[in-house]
């Protein structure tokens, strides 16, 4: 059962009627998509599982962990990965396999943040979730079919009332909430020609205030350079519960720094709730450049960021990238979590195909409302 309104979304007339929890309220399970097919990763493909392997693990120590991953491969190959190698792998990643949960749902690509369900929760404390229409980051990298089938096979999985979206293209890693109405999310990809052509910003932002049940966007400008995804706000800026937002930061020798210090300033001038500035912490990217080789065999700075983080219940997972500014990244997240542990997973493989920890996942709420934190 789906809702739908004109505009292709709800409207969230005077009282709303559900909203996106921040990620650090309770969850009942963060989702991830198993790397089952042998042409993903094909450059470093055991290396790959296993990382893959030690995130279930981590995240499964704190929560359940649903994993889209089919029994059997759809084409009949030779290398397929498939639950109980994945289940295996996870043991041996130490992981508490009570709380792994495999689902049957094909994709077309890792990437659960982007494609997936954005779980929300309605007044009455119900699981809903926003179905955006999804084209693989501006036509990138065909096909994409499967993943712009995921939001909704999740959905239908965890028992939640289908929000319909998909008047617009966009993807999870785009948007950043606050769980109490704010949205932080960027131009450079939800304004892009290459998803949304028919919308203005001003049109963008209300189709936004209204599926997503928010009522104040702030919009940075540009990514990280060497983004695939043209600049997701996961690489970029976080609110944090104590309420300061957490915003990437370099030098003046990165190729990003105009980039990053327009977005800071913007941010240094945001106005929250209060009318108060927020205060904005900085969250410098790694310091050395983080190399790969592409697959036209010619050497790639990969978009690294210590903003890729995932707030689990009492944890919070950060990439690392073998730094001595990795430690620096975690002090700053253990002071703007406290009481959470600081786990980190070294994200190297993963970055090689364009993401991390926080673009491979994406939290499902535990179905316990704050009322207090809808507008009335």
């Amino acid at each position: 059962m789906s809702k739908e309104c004109v505009n292709g979304c709800v409207r969230q007339e005077c009282k709303p009627t559900f909203r996106i929890p921040a990620e650090w309220e309770e969850q009942s399970a963060v989702w991830i998509t198993w790397p089952c097919m042998p042409g993903w990763w094909a450059n470093a493909r055991e290396e790959s599982l296993e990382s893959f392997a030690r995130l279930a693990a981590i995240i499964s120590r704190y929560e359940t962990v649903k994993i889209n991953c089919p029994a059997k491969s759809p084409k009949a190959c030779r290398g397929y990965s498939g639950p109980e190698d994945a289940k295996r792998r996870i043991e041996k990643a130490l992981g508490n396999l009570s709380n792994i949960e495999f689902y049957d749902i094909p994709t077309n690509d890792v990437w659960c943040r982007d494609s997936g369900a954005i779980f929300a929760l309605q007044r009455n404390s119900k699981l809903c979730a926003l179905d955006f229409k999804y084209n693989s980051w501006g036509g990138k990298f065909p096909p994409w079919d499967l993943d712009d089938a995921l939001a909704s096979k999740m959905a239908l999985a965890a028992g939640a009332e289908i929000i319909n979206c998909r008047k617009m293209v966009c993807e999870g890693g785009a948007l950043e909430f606050d769980g109490k109405g704010w949205l932080l999310t960027t131009e450079c990809v939800v304004l892009n020609s290459n998803r949304n052509p028919g919308f203005t910003k001003a049109q963008a932002e209300e189709y936004l205030m209204q599926s997503c049940g928010i009522d104040r966007v702030i919009w940075l400008k540009d990514g990280l350079c060497g983004d695939d995804t043209d600049g997701h706000i996961d690489n970029l800026a976080r609110f944090t519960p104590c309420g300061k937002i957490l915003a990437a930061s370099c030098d003046q020798s990165n190729a990003s720094y105009a980039n990053l210090q327009r977005n800071l300033d913007i941010l240094k001038n945001a106005a929250c709730e209060s009318g108060k500035r927020y205060e904005i912490v900085e969250l410098p990217v790694p310091k050395e450049p983080v190399i790969a080789k592409g697959y036209d065999g010619k050497d790639r700075i990969l978009p690294a960021s210590y903003a890729n983080y995932l707030v689990v219940n009492n944890a919070v997972i950060m990439p690392s990238y073998s730094q001595m500014s990795d430690k620096f990244a975690e002090e700053i997240l253990r002071s703007s979590f406290p009481g959470r542990e600081i786990v980190a997973i070294d994200c190297r493989n993963f970055l090689m195909e364009g993401g991390a920890v926080h673009c491979l996942t994406q939290q499902e709420p535990a179905q316990i409302n704050k009322l207090e934190n809808f507008k009335e």
